[in-house]
């Protein structure tokens, strides 16, 4: 009869192993993605009536660089904690959006869209938003 505790870290070991096969190849998918997402940003931060910049540029500036280090995390595969700057995105993005006043219908459908983006990568990466 096998050993339990040779048995059990057999099963531990074949777990990490699937866990890290899989790891660059999902990463690889998310990175993909997230190139598609910055067009998508700029097209709707773009429609943001420049009177409301002051309200609006800071939440842009803080979107930029949670996109960033979001690149950075998948371009290392070292994605820890990024659940946390995809969450943080999704929730400042949607705060542009009520903030800017963005209604053109055009611009709110370039908003769903990258939200679904970013939403995509977090489940290429089984992060739950």
């Amino acid at each position: 009869m096998a050993d339990p505790f040779v048995v059990a870290f057999d099963d531990v070991k074949a777990w990490f192993s699937k866990v890290f096969s899989s790891a660059p190849k999902e990463t690889a998918a998310a990175l993909s993605v997230l190139n598609t997402a910055a067009p998508l940003f700029e097209a709707v931060t773009a429609e943001v009536d420049p009177s409301l910049a002051v309200v609006a540029d800071p939440i842009i500036t803080v979107v930029q660089a949670d996109l960033g280090t979001v690149s950075q995390m998948l371009s290392t595969g070292n994605i820890t904690g990024i659940g946390s700057f995809l969450t943080a995105i999704k929730t400042n993005f949607s705060t542009l959006l009520t903030e800017a006043h963005i209604t053109d219908a055009a611009s709110v459908a370039k908003a769903n869209v990258f939200l679904s983006v970013i939403q995509s990568i977090a489940s290429d990466l089984g992060v739950t938003l």
